[in-house]
């Protein structure tokens, strides 16, 4: 028996290991669970080649010993990222221990780095980043052991000289592949600098303030294949500059003063690829320009000065992809400037000042985008494009191009999209697109076209978009786009079409979209649009038609809006139609739709009314709108609604009734909307609903009742809203409410009402009573802001059990701590606004108990202290908005200076806030301001404060006491780094108590040391009679080795004789 269990538990843990889903393992170097070893450096990403450490906002100190804790783990790291951290000068042992490859410090104001710096990662480094740093000179000594390393890049810096022996008898000159030395103030750098690297690659010099080049500049560097000498100031560049560059591929030499390019100027360079020379002053090119550049395929010359292009110019340039010319002061586009350039992809000479294009200027192209627009062209000979099949884009926009020849395009030549706008176009066959036979976009819109006579369109079977907008048409010659096959969107607005014959557009049997809003319309032909069976969106927007024509049966969106119709007569609609949305605002409808005049829109959905005169609801038009489900009548006359005011619409989600003059609801005026989900009544005159008035909305979940005049919701015993039983959202902002009663929200405990948001802003409420309780168990967000409320009743607002956000900004509240009950917050309560109040404190042991309070506004009140809550809470992540009020500025504010000093990234709102007090601080921002300024008057309430919270309000140390002990003959002493200022080797002093002048020990230790033992017999001389004669001072210097100044806690008494004693400092 035994043996069959035991099989069968054998096949079942079998069967669950075939049936397992593979797990992948994680990373292999992880980071160390001990994670306050590393403080303040922190381990961000693990990976399969080493772990990824940062350390931000501290100091070499601090750092030091996280390092080294760091490096006892014996973990490769991949990338070590220093943050805007407080150094000045990099030396020591900092990385001694550490298996580093990527080393990236970034904003910190680095000057000097000594020699032995990399001692320790010299063969593991492979690459280093100093990004904005303050470095002074070239770490030339620091460098030299980097054998390793390939990549350098110093970017952002004060180097004002590349020394000759930067890299000369330097292991670093072995592997280094790319050099970035941008955004300084190097000037032009000696040859003999960059001689010794012969493997480098890539050299980036760009943003500095070197002015000319030296022959030979660039001596010995024959590898290198990238080269930006971009944004400096070079005035000229030639053959002797780059003669040893010969593997140059890319060269960038913009935005510097370069006036000519020298014959031959990149004879040498006969591998290069890519070059840029944008943004000089470059005045002329010639045929020798550019010669014996055959790989060329990127020529960037933009924003020069040049005026003339050489015939031939670009002939040499065989593989050429990119010409950029534009916003120069060319005046013609010359015979065969752009000649068989078989790889051309994009030639652009927009900007400049091209009056004309001659024969042949392109010649022997394909697939190249061709960008002549915002140029001042008027003439474009016979023949300018030859043999230019498939232009990818030809760009002639903003032009002055009143025709086109008919043979500006021989017989092979077509674009893929011509763009013609802005010209002086009158009318469309000007255009030549008989050989266009690849066309499929053509935009001619802001042109002066006034009719497209017959033959304008050839037969044409890609072309898929016409725009014709913004133009002066009054004629279009029947069926004249029926040659065009394939047209999908064809746009007429902004004309001067005043009508559609039946003939106009013919049968368009593809079009999907036809826009001619804005133009003069007064008839459409009943006939007109009925050939159009594909189209889905008809857009007839601002123009004057009075009368409705024929739908074509596949219209899903029908735009009428701003036109002049005073009526829809019955049966207009055909029965075959598939109109889902209907726009007649801004019409003269009034209450003429009448029974009928919607019949056969059996699928319409959507339907607007807004701004049509219309007095009454029509609810007899409407109500055969059985699948209607947006119904909008904003900004119409309606002053009075009866009983079933809108008829019976099942399925109707959204009414919006706003900017009426509604005054009168009845009882029920709303029966027949079962699903109506969102009812907007706001803008009206609106004094009383009576009860009933939303009887029958029981779906409703957002309901707006703002700028009314509402005064009460209830007659005592029943409310308004009681039968809004899935109502959500409530506004009633903007009326006259001055009262909340027991039955102003719904409430019933047999009925699971769902109200979560009420805004009640902007009325005229003086007090929140208990009443406010019923009803709001699952309001979250609550508004009660401009009103008059000067008193909040006992335990209202902690009832509101569900509340998230509560806004009680600008109002008349003086005093929240009266009672120690009545402003006890929900546990739940993530914002809390109680800005431009009169308020002097609040009752913080209430405000403390939130856990998740995200932001609390007390901004424009009269506090006068920052108090330790307050602080608690900003160090605990909630953001505190203070600015505007009277702060006094003292020494209790140093907590909160002392957490805004940690921070990387300070929140805005935290810099804005300003002293009031004392007068010599008065207008003075708190985060500018150092601890040694904020100072307390000596008082015995200031003492008491102080002594009950021992060095919570001194300024802060540099270094802080954790032991001192006097043993056996020996002082021992440990200390820690409180500060994140540039903070580096500890500086111990011994004293004499009674001469403080006078220093009997004193040394300077490493940056990494915490502690020291100090020999009593060796170093300090007893005096009879005397137990208090020393005093032991910890200081510290930084990095620039300078004395840092010290406070009353980095002194202790040192006890040398009697019995041994031990004191310990307090631990923070």
């Amino acid at each position: 028996m035994s043996t069959g269990v035991l099989s069968l538990l054998v096949t079942i843990t079998l069967w669950n290991l075939a049936s397992g889903v593979y797990i992948p393992p994680g990373p292999r170097y992880r980071c160390p669970k001990e994670y306050l070893l590393l403080h303040p450096c922190t381990c961000d990403t693990e990976s399969d080649q080493g772990i990824y450490v940062s350390c931000n906002n501290t100091n070499l100190a601090s750092m030091s010993v996280a390092l080294n804790n760091l490096a006892t783990f014996r973990l490769p790291i991949e990338k070590l990222t220093i943050y805007k951290c407080h150094i000045a000068r990099l030396f020591g042992s900092l990385l001694y221990k550490l298996q580093l490859r990527t080393l990236t410090i970034q904003d910190t104001p680095i000057e000097i780095i000594e020699e032995h710096t990399f001692l320790g990662v010299n063969q593991t480094l492979n690459e280093l980043h100093l990004i904005n740093s303050s470095l002074k000179e070239f770490p030339t000594l620091a460098f030299k052991i980097l054998g390793n390393l390939t990549v350098l890049n110093i970017d952002g810096h004060n180097l004002t000289t590349l020394p000759k022996e930067a890299f000369a008898e330097s292991e670093i000159t072995g592997r280094l592949l790319r050099l970035f030395l941008p955004n300084g103030y190097l000037t032009t750098p000696p040859i003999e600098s960059l001689q010794p690297l012969r493997k480098l690659k890539t050299l980036d010099l760009h943003g500095n303030q070197i002015t000319d080049l030296k022959r030979n500049q660039f001596k010995g560097l024959r590898d290198v294949e990238i080269v930006d000498l971009s944004h400096n100031g070079i005035t000229k560049v030639d053959s002797s500059h780059l003669a040893d560059l010969t593997k140059l591929g890319f060269f960038n030499v913009s935005h510097n003063n370069i006036t000519q390019l020298t014959r031959g100027a990149f004879a040498r360079n006969t591998l290069l690829k890519v070059l840029n020379m944008s943004f000089n002053k470059i005045k002329r090119l010639d045929s020798n320009t550019f010669r014996g550049m055959r790989f060329l395929r990127r020529l960037y010359l933009s924003d020069n000065a040049i005026t003339d292009v050489g015939r031939g110019t670009f002939g040499s340039l065989a593989q050429v992809g990119t010409i950029d010319l534009a916003r120069n002061f060319l005046k013609k586009i010359d015979y065969q400037m752009f000649f068989q350039l078989k790889f051309i992809d994009t030639i652009d000479v927009s900007e400049n000042s091209v009056t004309e294009v001659q024969k042949l200027a392109f010649k022997d192209i394909y697939l190249t985008h061709i960008n002549l627009s915002k140029n001042n062209i008027s003439k474009i000979e016979s023949g300018a494009f030859q043999n230019c099949a498939n232009i990818t884009k030809l760009d002639l926009s903003y032009n002055k191009i009143e025709s086109l020849p008919k043979k500006a395009f021989d017989e092979t030549t077509y674009a893929t999209e011509m763009q013609l706008s802005h010209n002086l176009f009158t009318v469309l066959n000007q255009i030549p697109l008989q050989n266009m036979s690849g066309l499929k976009v053509l935009n001619v819109s802001h042109n002066a076209i006034t009719k497209i006579p017959k033959g304008t369109f050839p037969k044409l079977y890609e072309l898929h978009t016409i725009d014709l907008s913004h133009n002066n048409l009054t004629d279009i010659f029947n069926s004249v786009f029926q040659t065009l096959f394939s047209l999908r969107m064809l746009d007429l607005s902004h004309n001067s079409l005043q009508t559609i014959k039946p003939s106009t557009f013919g049968a368009l049997p593809t079009l999907l979209e036809l826009d001619m809003s804005y133009n003069q319309l007064r008839d459409v032909a009943r006939s007109a649009l009925t050939r159009l069976a594909s189209t889905r969106k008809l857009n007839l927007k601002g123009n004057q038609l009075k009368k409705l024509f024929l739908l074509p049966i596949s219209v899903s969106r029908l735009d009428l809006s701003y036109n002049e119709f005073e009526e829809i007569p019955p049966k207009l609609w055909p029965s075959m139609n598939s109109l889902l949305s209907l726009d007649l605002s801004y019409n003269r409808l009034g209450d003429n739709l009448v029974e009928g005049s919607f019949t056969n829109l059996l699928t319409l959905q959507k339907l607007n009314l807004n701004y049509n005169g219309i007095s009454n609801p029509p609810w007899t038009a409407i109500n055969e709108l059985s699948s209607l489900q947006y119904l909008y009548m904003e900004g119409n006359n309606l002053t009075k609604l009866n009983r079933a005011a809108f008829g019976k619409l099942p399925v109707v989600f959204e009414l919006n009734l706003a900017n009426n003059n509604i005054n009168n609801v009845s009882s029920r005026a709303f029966d027949g909307l079962l699903q109506l989900l969102v009812l907007n009544l706001t803008r009206n005159n609106i004094s009383h609903i009576p009860n009933g008035g939303l009887q029958g909305l029981v779906a409703l979940q957002s309901l707006d009742l703002s700028h009314n005049k509402i005064e009460k919701l209830d007659n005592k015993t029943h409310g308004l809203f009681d039968d809004c039983l899935s109502l959500e959202r409530l506004d009633l902002s903007h009326n006259k409410i001055s009262f909340i009663t027991r039955k102003t929200f719904p409430s019933n405990p047999y009925v699971p009402y769902k109200l979560k948001e009420i805004d009640l802003s902007y009325n005229s409420m003086p007090v929140v009573t208990f009443d406010l309780v019923f009803g709001t168990s699952k309001v979250q967000k609550l508004n009660l802001s401009h009103n008059s409320v000067a008193e909040i009743r006992k335990g209202v607002i902690g009832n509101l059990t569900s509340l998230v956000s509560i806004d009680l900004s600008f109002n008349r509240i003086e005093d929240l701590s009266g009672e120690t009950e009545f402003f006890r917050l929900p546990k739940g309560v993530s914002a809390v606004y109680l800005s431009n109040n009169a308020l002097h404190d609040l009752p913080w042991k209430h405000l403390k108990n939130v856990t998740r309070l995200a932001v609390l506004d007390i901004s424009d009140n009269f506090f006068e202290s920052f108090g330790p809550e307050l602080t608690e809470m900003v160090v605990k992540g909630t953001d505190v908005y203070f600015d505007g009020n009277p702060l006094n500025c003292d020494c209790f504010l140093r907590p909160l200076k002392r957490h805004f000093d940690t921070q990387l990234f300070l929140k805005a709102f935290y810099k804005t806030i300003k002293c009031a007090g004392p007068p010599y601080l008065s207008g003075q921002t708190l985060f500018e301001l150092p601890d040694d300024r904020l100072n307390c008057p000596t008082n015995v309430n200031t003492s008491r404060i102080m002594e009950s919270q021992p060095g919570e309000y001194d300024i802060t140390p540099d270094l802080r006491f954790r032991e001192l002990v006097v043993q056996k003959n020996k002082v021992k002493v440990k200390w820690r780094v409180v500060r994140n200022d540039d903070i580096a080797d500890p500086f111990i002093v011994v004293r004499n108590i009674k001469d403080l002048a006078t220093a009997v020990f004193e040394v300077t230790l490493p940056y990494f040391k915490r502690s020291l033992e100090i020999d009593i017999a060796g170093n300090l001389t007893r005096q009879k009679g005397s137990d208090t004669e020393y005093q032991i001072c910890l200081l510290a210097r930084d990095s620039k080795t300078f004395v840092r100044g010290f406070h009353k806690e980095q002194c202790r008494d040192l006890p040398t004789s009697g019995t041994p004693s031990r004191a310990h400092s307090r631990l923070a």
